[in-house]
């Protein structure tokens, strides 16, 4: 057992494919969950899909790359809820291609959707983590924040870049009873991933629940003993 029953989760990306799994599975083991949203898109999926957890399951509009946006965020969390106990950072972006075809522009859109979401969102938690000295933050990263491969130079970059935040805030405040730590996974099985690789074998990837269970232990009081850690989850590849 994880024992998060009571406790308050932020979740970023909660509407995409992983943010389902990962608030699925944190509503079972009895969490609340907070989740911003930039658009109305995927928002009213998820409220139907999850309508059985009542006010135990909180969406409002905010932008992830605004620090004013999610600063006030993060107090209305703590209004509704009390205070705020873990984040799970999983909101990010993807995108291809050689460098020879990468412009500067792209690389910044990556870098923004990916560590710049991390660092507003921890910076907006973390005041309410310290005042409590206890937190639990999980961002998601990438198998090729370790080892950058063909045509995957800007994404590889940015999730680097979530890894070393993850690293950095990790010292910061291990003394702080807040642990950071990161999951990276390799391909995840989603629909979107299944039609842009027709050829390969999704058996071999991780699942979103597989993932998303990583993820619950990390955020979880039993998780102490563990920060400033970058896990592989890569399932069968």
């Amino acid at each position: 057992m994880n024992d998060l029953g009571g406790q308050v989760v932020v979740i970023t990306g909660a509407t995409g494919h992983l943010g389902h799994a990962v608030v699925a599975a944190f509503l079972e083991g009895g969490a609340h969950v907070a989740a911003p949203h930039r658009d109305g898109s995927g928002v009213e999926e998820i409220r139907q899909a999850f309508a059985g957890a009542g006010e135990r399951l909180w969406l409002e509009a905010a932008d992830l790359g605004d620090e004013t946006s999610m600063a006030r965020f993060a107090e209305s969390v703590v209004r509704r809820f009390g205070r705020i106990d873990a984040l799970a950072a999983l909101a990010g972006g993807f995108a291809a291609g050689p460098v020879a075809d990468t412009n500067v522009e792209a690389i910044r859109a990556l870098f923004e959707q990916n560590v710049v979401t991390a660092y507003t969102t921890i910076r907006a938690v973390l005041p309410h983590m310290r005042a409590r000295a206890y937190g639990r933050i999980v961002c998601v990263a990438a198998r090729p924040a370790l080892h950058g491969a063909k045509n995957t130079a800007g994404y590889a970059i940015a999730k680097a870049g979530v890894v070393r935040l993850m690293e950095s805030l990790a010292d910061e405040v291990k003394d702080e009873g807040i642990t950071v730590n990161a999951v990276l996974p390799s391909t995840i099985d989603h629909p979107v991933n299944r039609a842009n690789m027709p050829k390969a074998d999704p058996k071999k990837w991780v699942s979103p629940g597989e993932l998303a269970a990583v993820i619950l232990f990390l955020s979880s009081p039993r998780a102490s003993g563990v920060t400033g850690a970058a896990i592989p989850v890569f399932g069968r590849v």
